[in-house]
């Protein structure tokens, strides 16, 4: 059976992560709405719904992550407790993060665009979040 889209992105850009990054893949087909992936790190912890589609040409189309409405009550509710969360939105040039309910807000694909990290970059920016590393 194929991977899915998403799956086979987040897994493109957990290869950049260091190994010893404590991460989870949460699933639980009883209850709809926790984010995709749990990590945790010397720093922090961090839970991350990751979304993927196919990027519009026109760079006029709007675009925002498409949360279900348990997803979006989840993170939400994560937020007000302090958490840290964020929704990264992947398509096969890299993704963009969105933090403190940005993904409730449509960008233009232009503006996606210029937000748009590499894979390399994505996995820097959660390592950053969350991970020391062995130095510390």
């Amino acid at each position: 059976m194929a991977a899915k889209p998403e799956t086979t992105f987040y897994t493109s850009v957990h290869r950049h992560l260091p190994p010893e990054l404590y991460r989870m893949k949460l699933f639980n087909p009883y209850v709809s709405g926790p984010a995709d992936h749990w990590y945790s790190g010397t720093l922090a912890d961090l839970w991350v719904e990751w979304k993927f589609f196919r990027l519009p040409k026109r760079s006029s189309t709007m675009v925002k992550p498409d949360l279900s409405p348990m997803q979006q009550e989840w993170t939400g509710a994560r937020l007000r407790e302090g958490r840290n969360v964020a929704v990264i939105l992947g398509c096969s040039d890299g993704g963009v993060v969105y933090e403190d309910l940005s993904w409730e807000k449509s960008l233009t694909c232009g503006e996606f665009r210029a937000r748009l990290k590499t894979r390399k970059q994505l996995a820097e920016w959660i390592e950053g979040k969350v991970w020391r590393g062995s130095a510390a």
